[in-house]
């Protein structure tokens, strides 16, 4: 079997489009892990290719997190539809160039009924497709991100306290770039998929910032293309749980550690459970 190309497989999902991309990259995860080399579920994280996939994931929370405590980006009578909108890597926490990409939505009755626009009192639900693209950096790591979202939001009813959060996604990083502490430099591509599931989130405006409940689980597959040590593949499973403070546990294949939901904008958003807050 001849050589994996990591740019490849995203420029088959670019000419794809929305609808080729569904399942491909998840596929991709998996195709990626057994065509480079060998594939071993590490459970450390001093694995560099592990590290720099907790670190997507961390980012991609934190992305989710700024985007959540936001206002829904239409009015009540908008009709949803596919737009260009544009914000920042992270959402409030990240640096780097301008994210850009395109959402749709769909709106609900209390009985599921599909309505022609959003209504602030009996729009019950939200079906909310989002695709998004661009740079990020956080400290010496860095790359270029391509995510698609299938979102459900639930509980808008009313006088809402709380939204609720369920579906899934897709994400391929291009570029990733991390520099070690001697300088040397280590460049990978990573393709995965991802999972929300029950996510309970404050309504904007709220007091309470963080979200509630919930996960998110992530699979995902690394690929260094010859590499100092030839071609290497890791794969890894990420689990992201949120209580309601301003940390949420995150486990890498059995590894525990946290997201600090404070970190400033571009810093390294992990730590050691219980370190100090705000990278």
């Amino acid at each position: 079997m001849g050589r994996c190309d990591p740019n490849g497989t995203r420029m088959r999902i670019m000419r794809k489009g929305w609808t080729g991309l569904r399942g491909t990259l998840a596929m991709a995860a998996g195709l990626t892990a057994t065509a480079c080399g060998d594939s071993t579920g590490l459970d450390v994280i001093d694995d560099g290719l592990v590290l720099d996939m907790a670190i997507v994931a961390a980012d991609a929370a934190l992305e989710d997190v700024g985007t959540w405590g936001q206002s829904f980006g239409f009015r009540a009578g908008h009709s949803g539809g596919r737009t260009g909108g544009r914000g920042l890597p992270g959402g409030r926490h990240g640096t780097g160039e301008e994210l850009s990409g395109t959402h749709s939505e769909t709106f609900y009755d209390a009985n599921g009924v599909e309505q022609e626009a959003y209504d602030e009192l009996t729009t019950a639900s939200i079906h909310y497709e989002s695709e998004v693209s661009g740079d990020v950096a956080r400290d010496n790591w860095s790359a270029n991100i391509y995510r698609l979202r299938d979102m459900t939001v639930t509980g808008l009813e009313g006088e809402e306290t709380h939204r609720t959060r369920n579906g899934t996604g897709e994400e391929d990083i291009t570029r990733s770039r991390t520099v070690e502490e001697d300088g040397s430099v280590r460049s990978s591509h990573m393709v995965g998929s991802f999972t929300y599931t029950n996510v309970v989130v404050p309504a904007p405006g709220s007091e309470t910032r963080y979200p509630i409940s919930g996960t998110i689980t992530r699979t995902m597959s690394a690929t260094i293309v010859n590499g100092p040590n030839g071609d290497e593949t890791r794969a890894a499973v990420i689990t992201i749980t949120f209580d309601g403070d301003e940390t949420a546990n995150i486990v890498v294949n059995g590894e525990e550690m946290e997201i600090d939901l404070t970190t400033r904008e571009g810093r390294f958003p992990l730590r050691r459970r219980g370190g100090n807050r705000g990278g």
